[in-house]
């Protein structure tokens, strides 16, 4: 079925190389971001909410080649049940998935990308310089500010030891067109939990918004909690449905 933008879901992602790290986070710097979302935060640990780091290398896919950064918090609908249990639906079947992700901000280096976020499914993209180099134990990214030539966030690290786990499925939520959607995602991947990785995010310009929030969500500088990576990630991003 094509869009408005003459794409076809579901849209394709075929050659990726992906890192997601989860970090506790301020609880009242989270609620702020979710209110009048009808979410909450879904993953607690220790009465902390997690929010999720994601450094993206898109290689090949139907809307280019480009990087990305997510900030993003999981979160599951305000009428669902907190509680452990919640961890569980990292891999429950998408049809019955209530944990998703809601980003608040994913900057990209694509104009392209961006418009195709936007249009498509309602993510908060924006364009910046993005910096990603990924060897096969390190990590050191960054976000360039607006004219391209001055770091204003990093991302530097190891990942550790790899633990081979089942690929995972993903599911987003997003404000499209002033209506909540859920967007199902189909993702094959050779996946690995990383127990043991440290990656710091320092955040070098303190005006930016992004800079800001991640400052306010108190995760610079922070020793995460583990990350999830992949160098060989294939998604497919269906249509968003529309929650009542």
């Amino acid at each position: 079925m094509k869009n408005t933008l003459g794409y076809t879901f579901p849209v394709d992602f075929r050659d990726v190389n992906y890192i997601a790290a989860l970090y506790s986070a301020n609880a009242e710097a989270v609620r702020k971001h979710l209110i009048g979302t009808g979410l909450k935060a879904g993953l607690v640990l220790k009465g902390k909410p997690m929010v999720a780091l994601g450094l993206i290398q898109y290689k090949e896919s139907d809307l280019g080649a480009y990087n990305e950064v997510i900030v993003a918090i999981p979160v599951i609908p305000e009428q669902e049940k907190s509680g452990y249990a919640i961890w569980l639906e990292l891999y429950a079947p998408l049809k019955t998935r209530k944990l998703g992700q809601y980003i608040i901000h994913i900057p990209v280096d694509s104009v392209q990308s961006m418009e195709a976020g936007r249009d498509l499914w309602g993510y908060p993209k924006t364009v910046l310089a993005i910096n990603h180099q990924f060897t096969q134990n390190n990590v050191d990214s960054s976000i360039m500010g607006e004219d391209g030539n001055k770091s204003i966030i990093s991302f530097k690290g190891k990942l550790g030891i790899g633990i081979p786990i089942p690929s995972m499925d993903l599911m987003t939520y997003s404000m499209h067109n002033g209506e909540m959607h859920k967007t199902k995602v189909d993702v094959k991947a050779n996946m690995r939990w990383n127990p043991f990785s440290d990656i710091k995010i320092n955040v070098l310009d303190e005006q930016h918004p992004i800079g800001r929030d991640l400052i306010a969500l108190e995760i610079c500088n922070q020793k995460l909690l583990f990350t999830i990576s992949s160098t060989r990630f294939t998604a497919k991003f269906n249509e968003g449905q529309k929650i009542d």
